[in-house]
């Protein structure tokens, strides 16, 4: 299953000595049409997206879900799509039977996924785990002869997932890990042919795909079946992930305590960061970024540094701005400040690079850059 990864990093040692910089890929913008304000406004505010509470196969833009312990890693399918034919699923109309079964009714090609087809596992911790989004990256205009991508619920130890320095192209502040020592985290793995798997690369923009060493990865296992001692179906020490250039975005700003914030949508034991939803973090930014314009994009014409509004507390929705703003944040408010993301790319790219000179780097050691993928300022979806 990492047949992908170990031709990469065969071809890296092949290469000179010196040459220390990861290859970089370009980003691609992942565009949804014809979307209403409503539905522009419930995409932003919606990350990281509602995903089953159980594992499953994302196939042709439905999850089909199942048990998280009757799921056998690939690396123990020697040769044989056996096991994934007779995996009994359940439909979203909850209807229930074989996978096989499913890719028959679907019309997936054989060719999709053969016992010859690589099967590279990467982590998803934030929007890669929502079928919603899933659909949005794999649509079948793209892949006629079907998509199929096992999705699999597994607990992270010793990390946590944050927020990134990162207003996305579509007005999410997104995710990233960041190391939290004794905190266990909810996360899934995305098991992803080399086609799904470069699709993947090119809509991860502004982040770099790594590989982390030393870690405890506990595949096929939800974290209320992981604090009741249950045993996953395997355990990883290596695992690759999607994490933000810059690193972590640490509240409050301008204060010795700041620290990364976790999200509270997604799942942990043990949480030592403290936690916003997406809309509480929208909040905080829109605080926080009031006095930046477009014109303070590096690269434009008069740009300047503008500092970041401090803050002393994390804000919520209901909560009054720091700083003695005249008006408290109101959803109608936050609503039009996330659309001026969406509507005006220059002033968004402007709030992201204020973001970014705050960030702090990832603090995990034993991570390693194996490609990065656009920029910080990229266009496209995570």
């Amino acid at each position: 299953m990492y047949e992908w990864l170990a031709s990469w990093l065969a071809v890296k040692q092949q290469s000179s000595a010196c040459t220390t910089v990861p290859p970089r890929l370009q980003s691609s913008r992942v565009v949804v049409a014809n979307a209403t304000t409503a539905e522009r406004l419930a995409r932003a505010k919606g990350y990281p997206y509602p995903r089953p509470a159980t594992s499953f196969i994302f196939c042709n833009g439905a999850a089909y879900t199942f048990d998280d312990s009757a799921w056998v890693t690939p690396s123990q399918w020697h040769g044989s799509l056996e096991h994934l034919l007779q995996l009994q699923v359940t439909a979203p109309d909850g209807t229930r039977g074989s996978f096989g079964a499913v890719l028959a009714q679907q019309g997936v090609k054989q060719s999709v996924l053969t016992a010859e087809t690589p099967l590279t596992p990467i982590l998803a911790i934030g929007s890669n785990a929502g079928p919603e989004q899933l659909a949005r990256k794999f649509p079948l205009d793209m892949f006629p002869d079907g998509v199929v991508v096992p999705v699999i619920q597994c607990v992270l130890q010793d990390f946590d997932v944050v927020f990134a320095p990162l207003i996305s192209s579509y007005g999410a502040a997104t995710a990233t890990l960041e190391h939290s020592p004794g905190t266990a985290v909810s996360v899934f793995m995305t098991y992803l042919t080399p086609p799904l798997q470069q699709r993947m690369h090119e809509t991860e923009g502004a982040y770099n795909l790594c590989r982390m060493e030393g870690v405890q990865l506990r595949e096929g296992l939800a974290l209320p079946a992981h604090l009741e001692a249950a045993q996953p179906v395997a355990v990883h020490a290596t695992a690759y992930n999607y994490n933000h250039q810059s690193g972590t975005l640490h509240l409050p700003f301008d204060n010795p305590g700041s620290s990364p914030v976790a999200l509270t949508e997604i799942a942990a034991a043990g949480r030592t960061y403290p936690a916003l939803t997406q809309v509480q973090m929208q909040a905080a930014l829109r605080a926080a970024l009031t006095g930046v314009t477009a014109e303070q994009l590096p690269g434009t014409s008069g740009s300047s540094s503008q500092p970041l509004h401090k803050l002393n507390t994390l804000p919520s929705i209901q909560q009054e701005p720091p700083g003695g703003a005249e008006e408290p944040l109101s959803a109608e408010g936050l609503d039009d400040w996330i659309l001026s993301n969406l509507d005006q790319p220059t002033l968004r790219r402007a709030r992201v690079s204020a973001l970014v000179r705050a960030a702090q780097p990832f603090q995990y050691r034993e991570s390693e850059v194996l490609m990065v993928i656009g920029t910080a300022l990229s266009t496209s979806v995570k």
